[in-house]
């Protein structure tokens, strides 16, 4: 027989016989019976095939093998120490690095979410990461991607936390400036995105009277800054525009623009005691009375 064949669940016993010298020490240290541990060691040298002790009437005395052995199983023993205690330790701490994608717009809105969390788990080194490009879960740029969406990726693990709804503001004393005025005196401020895609986008294409003015923005919370300082009308995601009390919703939200929040991780991770405790902090909360995403 070859040593692959060993069973590491019998090192454990071998080294007992090793430190105590003898069955009987052997088994008191491991809290087993002694024909336990006889048994183990026979089975052990029958596989190796190699006689690992002399048995001597005062006791077991190591071979050239066992002391090969000994030196060998003592460095493997010290490596699961290790193992147990700096990772194991970090498990119980839920500590390290954990980073998480999101929009301008959203990190804005769930701040509070965020900073919850990271005072309940102060261990985690929380890193969020805002912007309009989707980052690579597959190539590990994230952790954790929060993100509006209709068609979640396939091959992600997720969660659908809410519908994501969208409608017209506009800031009540822009709305009352324009009482009694042409329709052509409206500004409406769109976001320039490709091929005008986005629901914002969309609403607004469809609610925009024609010939108002329209000044382009590249970005949502752009879009939201210049709305509540009272420069037109917007199309904006519900749970920023229902934030801001000087903003008035001039028409309701529709469904067929919806989309979804998902929160996604990637498959092989999501066993990690980091972004599961993340889940469901996250889940807990942004499905929250506190939070009007809708």
């Amino acid at each position: 027989m070859n040593a692959q064949t060993l069973d590491w669940s019998d090192i454990p016993y071998v080294l007992a016989v090793c430190e105590a010298g003898s069955l009987s020490g052997a088994a008191r240290q491991l809290g087993v019976n002694h024909s336990t541990v006889f048994r183990r060691i026979e089975g052990v040298e029958t596989r190796l095939g190699v006689t690992l002790f002399e048995r001597l009437s005062h006791g077991y005395i190591m071979t050239a093998a066992g002391e090969h052995f000994f030196r060998n199983a003592l460095q493997l023993r010290d490596g699961m120490n290790i193992i147990q205690r700096e990772l194991g330790g970090q498990d119980l701490r839920l500590a390290g690095a954990l980073t998480v994608t999101t929009t301008d717009s959203l990190l804005h809105c769930l701040a509070p979410v965020f900073s919850a969390f990271q005072n309940e788990y102060p261990d985690i080194e929380l890193r969020l990461l805002s912007g309009t490009r989707l980052l690579d879960l597959m190539q590990r740029d994230a952790d954790i991607a929060l993100r509006p969406t209709n068609k979640p990726p396939e091959h992600w693990i997720g969660r659908n936390l809410s519908p994501l709804a969208y409608a017209v503001y506009a800031q009540k004393a822009y709305l009352e400036a324009l009482q009694d005025q042409p329709v052509t005196e409206q500004r409406w401020i769109r976001l320039n995105d490709n091929l005008n895609q986005s629901p914002m986008s969309q609403i607004t294409l469809e609610h925009k009277p024609d010939g108002a003015g329209v000044t382009l923005c590249d970005s949502l919370m752009g879009v939201f800054d210049l709305v509540r300082f009272g420069l037109g009308f917007g199309a904006l995601p519900c749970y920023l525009g229902e934030t801001c009390h000087d903003l008035v919703r001039v028409h309701d939200p529709d469904e067929r623009f919806n989309s979804d929040l998902w929160m996604l991780a990637h498959p092989d991770i999501r066993r990690s005691a980091r972004v599961h405790a993340f889940f469901e902090f996250a889940t807990k909360n942004i499905r929250s009375a506190g939070f009007r995403l809708h």
